[in-house]
């Protein structure tokens, strides 16, 4: 098919073995022409969380994506100085991809905050979503929520013919339990993280003494 671009967004600090698996994952399960790798440079829902400069955690994400041609760093929320709604940035992709279908891609515990995003509505009709669930307690609350907006689902495998619709996918991984603050909280502690990040994204924290205490 190959006219499908999925969208994985995040701040990436740092990216790690957990997030390329979902990107490969996601790319071959839907088919997908490549997936991007969006760089939250300026989250508007972390304000609080002091964060590796922007500049470095690109340079991490864009070492660890090199051997897979397919996922894509994407520098388009870098390119403003204020903090970037996910609406926003899906109205300039769309621009960019217009002949393309765009996908989405969230965690089961992101999705179910979804009526706090701006302009949620309007995402729904702009992207498809797929919904990676994270706990299997999460299921009926993301159906009792599609339900309420009236937005049709599948789970796992299917079809949806037209926006809006979510897409449901339920495959676990060991590698899906990695998570940037599990590896921040190891590295602060002393403790090695060769095994849960690209050894080259392993080389630039190293080098630039990333998350110590």
């Amino acid at each position: 098919m190959k006219n499908r671009i999925g969208l994985l967004g995040g701040t990436f600090n740092p990216i790690h073995n957990g997030h390329i698996e979902i990107g490969k994952r996601i790319q071959e399960i839907f088919d997908l022409e490549q997936v991007l790798y969006i760089l939250s440079a300026n989250p508007p829902h972390k304000k609080d969380v002091v964060h590796t400069p922007a500049r470095l955690r690109w340079k991490m994400l864009e070492s660890a994506l090199i051997p897979y041609p397919a996922l894509t760093p994407c520098d388009v929320e870098m390119k403003r100085s204020r903090p970037s709604w996910t609406i926003k940035t899906i109205r300039v992709l769309k621009k960019t991809f217009s002949d393309k279908s765009l996908y989405f891609i969230s965690g089961s515990e992101g999705f179910l905050k979804i009526k706090t995003w701006k302009n949620y509505r309007q995402l729904f009709n702009s992207v498809f979503f797929i919904v990676l669930l994270r706990k299997p307690s999460h299921l009926g609350s993301i159906r009792d929520l599609l339900e309420s907006e009236h937005i049709p689902c599948s789970l796992d495998s299917g079809s949806i013919p037209d926006l809006p619709g979510v897409y449901i996918h339920t495959y676990q991984s060991s590698q899906l339990q990695i998570s940037s603050t599990r590896i921040r909280q190891r590295i602060r502690l002393n403790r090695s993280v060769a095994q849960l990040v690209p050894k080259e994204v392993l080389k630039i924290i190293e080098e630039n003494d990333l998350y110590g205490s």
